[in-house]
């Protein structure tokens, strides 16, 4: 059972059938496959560079927080009550079920941290619905120790979601630029996935969207229709792995589904 609400952050199921849902979303029958495999494996990516106490900027459920498991000292979770309201609006009946992941509200563009306070900041898919992503990577980089790093990923090819609060896409010019900008030494830039894991991504799911679902919502997301979703699954698998074999072999990144950057604070 999910409660109520457009997206939902908090989830609540039966045993079996969490079971079963994270190896649906971890198979290629589930049309955000290779959506969900690029992106893990850009934070998986980012895991050896984190250490100390890491302050993860948009925390939502924590979906990466195991990985980082006695990688740093402490882990911190912020996100920013509007942006979950609009995820769940039933979010403050539910709150205790939300404890393990939020652990300080606040504003991205004004973090309730002190200067030079943690030693990593971690902040996944966050900055394109910032109106301000420049003022936020700024705050960001505030709160670095010298020596500390600044850990994004970012989207590049992705379809709108979580309107309203969708506002940008995301370069390698414009994300040196703006990491530089808030005086951070650049150390890495890398594109999750390629041109042919984003053909296949976007391809999963626009067969979702025009054939297997039962309603597009205000939020840019759908409501998948059960029965045609589940016809749908074979093709999704068919789709997705032909793609991403070619991917293994096309080194063409022109176009990729987004990126990851690891940034340095100088000093220390």
């Amino acid at each position: 059972m999910t409660e109520t609400g457009r997206s939902g952050v908090v989830h609540t199921r039966s045993k079996p059938l969490e079971r079963l849902n994270a190896w649906r979303k971890r198979s290629p029958l589930n049309p955000y496959w290779l959506d969900w495999l690029h992106q893990r494996r850009c934070v998986e990516a980012l895991v050896p560079h984190a250490r100390g106490v890491l302050l993860d900027v948009g925390t939502s459920e924590r979906p990466y927080g195991e990985l980082f498991n006695g990688q740093v000292e402490r882990y911190v979770g912020l996100d920013y009550p509007p942006a979950l309201l609009d995820k769940q609006p039933a979010l403050w009946e539910i709150l205790d079920r939300a404890a393990h992941s939020v652990d300080v509200f606040g504003d991205g563009n004004r973090l309730p941290f002190a200067a030079a306070s943690v030693d990593t900041v971690l902040s996944t898919e966050v900055l394109e619905h910032l109106p301000e992503p420049r003022a936020a990577v700024r705050e960001m980089a505030r709160v670095l120790k010298p020596g500390g790093r600044l850990l994004l990923t970012v989207p590049f090819l992705q379809p709108l979601h979580e309107l309203p609060s969708d506002y940008y896409r995301y370069t390698p010019s414009a994300l040196e630029e703006i990491v530089r900008d808030a005086g951070l030494d650049v150390e890495a830039i890398a594109p999750r996935g390629n041109f042919a894991s984003a053909i296949g991504a976007l391809s999963a799911q626009y067969l979702l969207r025009t054939l297997g679902a039962k309603e597009l919502q205000s939020d840019g997301s759908v409501v998948p229709s059960g029965w045609r979703n589940l016809l749908l699954s074979p093709v999704y698998a068919v789709v997705q792995l032909g793609c991403h074999l070619v991917s293994r072999v096309s080194g063409d990144t022109a176009i990729a589904l987004g990126y990851r950057v690891v940034a340095r604070k100088s000093g220390g």
